[in-house]
């Protein structure tokens, strides 16, 4: 079945930040499962389409309670499932801080009252407890999302008791500038579409019994002509994707490899609050258009796009996009990833 857990990167900026850091620093991986009866996991992907259990799991455990304190914390969120996606909200209906997203933290802190979250998203939420009282529980909801399969069982993640005062009140504010980033040549968030000088459009469809980015899978780019891609931006360039998914019977969480992007609009409208951060994920859902920005770099070669639900990507919804110079011979790209660093049989690998 797999499992995912977090590693935490730290810079000078975030750790300048008055943000909860410490103990008041929490990880929340999110997903869900099927049990048997003798506990084992059951993989039911319903004829390659999806996979939704009954079961939601916070940092493995079903449905957990997290003693707090009155104060404020800070959850690195992390939808970990197979196929699911959430809608998260407190059961108060008040709302939560999105201070950082895949690529880091946001420029500025953004509120919202709940928060849709796909596979491999990450988003990082402040949550204050200092307006409940001692004694008080907060349950994290999941409201759910079309084309989920739902159960009253995954209608709630986990619930918070507030068990008394602040023991600890430094890292407990959420400053209005967080990241200004204007001296990060590779940050999305201060391009505009005046700088771009190239686009490509990326529609994801399910064709032919197949889940396809512009009609192409995994086994299309392999068998294919080497040089199939679906776009080719010079090193350094700037450039505006068009993420379209015409259907509204499925969502997809579309992963672009190599960058981080921005996100221009949605659905020609602005943007929703949880999202105005560096992303590499971007949540496509039913009938939904999404325009991104970004700077393609720093390295050059050939670079994936994918689904992340993963039933979606293990049934070759994958696709390839080049960086650089366009080679008419796969002998002569030296960045090219097969031949750039061919992968070794065992038996010839130098131990450690």
């Amino acid at each position: 079945m797999g499992c995912a857990a977090q590693y935490h990167l730290h810079d000078d900026q975030e750790l300048s930040l008055p943000i909860p850091h410490g103990r008041y620093d929490v990880p929340l991986i999110l997903r869900d499962a099927i049990f048997a009866q003798n506990g084992e996991f059951v993989y039911d992907d319903q004829g390659h389409s999806s996979l939704y259990g009954d079961v939601i799991l916070a940092n493995g455990v079903p449905w957990p309670v997290m003693k707090v304190e009155r104060r404020k914390y800070r959850f690195r969120v992390l939808d970990a499932s197979i196929s699911r996606s959430y809608r998260l909200a407190l059961s108060t209906g008040d709302p939560f801080t999105v201070i950082a997203t895949d690529g880091g933290l946001m420029p500025r802190p953004q509120q919202t009252d709940q928060l849709r979250i796909g596979q491999a998203e990450r988003y990082e939420i402040v949550i204050d407890f200092a307006k409940y009282k001692v004694g008080d529980k907060i349950v994290l909801q999941n409201l759910g999302n079309p084309n989920n399969i739902d159960f009253n069982s995954t209608r709630q993640v986990m619930r918070f008791d507030v068990v008394g005062e602040a023991t600890d009140t430094t890292n407990n504010e959420i400053p209005e500038i967080l990241n200004p980033g204007t001296d990060e040549f590779y940050n999305p968030m201060p391009l505009n579409e005046s700088q771009a000088t190239g686009k490509a459009a990326l529609k994801v469809v399910r064709q032919n019994g197949h889940w396809t980015v512009n009609g192409q899978t995994w086994d299309d780019v392999i068998k294919s002509d080497y040089m199939k891609t679906v776009a080719n931006p010079r090193l350094d360039e700037v450039q505006v994707w068009e993420l379209e998914n015409p259907s509204g019977g499925w969502f997809h969480p579309l992963h672009i490899h190599l960058i981080d992007f921005k996100i221009l609009s949605r659905n020609g409208k602005e943007p929703f609050p949880w999202e105005r951060g560096p992303k590499d994920v971007a949540y496509l859902g039913e009938n939904e258009k999404v325009r991104v920005i970004t700077r393609f770099g720093p390295q050059q070669g050939r670079y994936m796009v994918h689904c992340h639900n993963l039933v979606h990507e293990d049934h070759d919804m994958m696709v390839q996009f080049n960086v650089g110079k366009a080679y008419t011979n796969r002998a002569d790209d030296l960045n090219d990833p097969i031949l750039a660093d061919q992968a070794k049989l065992i038996s010839q690998m130098t131990p450690l």
